[in-house]
């Protein structure tokens, strides 16, 4: 601010997971989207002794960081991208309005490599014959991940479609919406919708929502979006299996093979990630140093892809 550069502000994105999170995980306080805080000495950047030709895989929040990071260390930096934009899942995930401060992250990071003048190909999908091409000292595998789809009858009928695809408008939810699954990303699926007006069921076979994420879910978020899809009359399902998807909607089976059906112009699918990591398979045994990094390692969060990439490209 002291500089009359507002822009280069980092910006929170309201996840709670690297500051107040963690005190339920008995961790020291830092942030989400800057690793640094709280161990400014001991995870500044230094300058590289000895620039690399650094080759990126992916320009999601993993990529980006990873570049932003090894560019400020001195090292020669390129990012391709198979899309024709940066953002990775940040691009889907800032769509909803009470989702914009992701917006502004991806923001963030496209002002900060432009300013660093990293170089960035879109529309480039990174091969091992591109690698041979290109020759870099280092290949940082950070493709993300991909929509993990149920193998169940019905499961390619019209009116499935991924949560990915329904933010994107790659396909319109109707009138009547069931969300597969109750994570953190179902539960915002199923407030988007309902906010537009749908009539939205969530089917979660556990008994609560948004209990499985292997990083707990912050309880002040967590609370926050009950209330919410509780408020905006979201109906709720727990302890039910979908075991087909019909014409007219879906077939549940609870716990104790009780049987239920629920009416549904759209079935949207948010039973999570998977991890893309097909690249980094392709190049094992044939690049001396290579990383794979954010979903492509592991699926999770922000926070884990951005520590994920801050921690690779700090000690490359």
């Amino acid at each position: 601010m002291e500089e009359g550069k507002p822009e280069r502000i980092r910006p929170c994105i309201g996840c709670h997971d690297g500051c107040l999170g963690r005190i339920f995980l008995a961790r020291p306080l830092s942030c989400a989207v800057n690793p640094t805080v709280g161990r400014e000495n001991l995870y500044r950047l230094e300058p590289s002794d000895k620039p690399k030709k650094v080759l990126i895989a992916g320009g999601g929040v993993a990529g980006l960081e990873a570049a932003r990071v090894a560019t400020l260390r001195g090292h020669k930096v390129t990012i391709f991208e198979k899309s024709n934009a940066l953002g990775g899942h940040l691009i889907e995930a800032s769509i909803p309005d009470f989702k914009n401060d992701l917006g502004r992250l991806l923001n963030w990071h496209k002002m900060e490599l432009e300013d660093l003048k990293t170089k960035i190909k879109l529309g480039i999908e990174v091969t091992p014959d591109l690698i041979k091409k290109e020759k870099p000292d280092v290949v940082i595998v950070a493709t993300g991940s991909e929509s993990r789809i149920p193998d169940i009858p019905g499961i390619k009928e019209k009116k499935v479609a991924t949560d990915i695809d329904l933010f994107l408008g790659k396909k319109r939810a109707g009138k009547s919406v069931v969300i597969v699954g109750g994570g953190m990303i179902g539960c915002e699926t199923a407030l988007w919708l309902a906010q537009q007006g749908k009539h939205v069921t969530i089917v979660e076979q556990l008994p609560e929502l948004m209990v499985a994420s292997k990083t707990p879910i912050p309880h002040a978020n967590r609370i926050m979006l009950l209330d919410l899809l509780k408020f905006h009359k979201v109906e709720v399902l727990t302890n039910y299996f979908i075991a087909e998807i019909t014409n007219e909607g879906v077939a549940l089976v609870s716990h104790d093979f009780e049987r239920r059906r629920v009416e549904a112009d759209t079935v949207g699918i948010s039973i999570g990630l998977r991890p893309n990591n097909k690249l980094y398979r392709a190049l094992v045994g044939k690049v001396s140093s290579l990383y794979l990094i954010g979903d492509a390692r592991e699926v999770r969060n922000v926070m884990g892809s951005t520590w994920d990439a801050y921690e690779v490209a700090r000690t490359i």
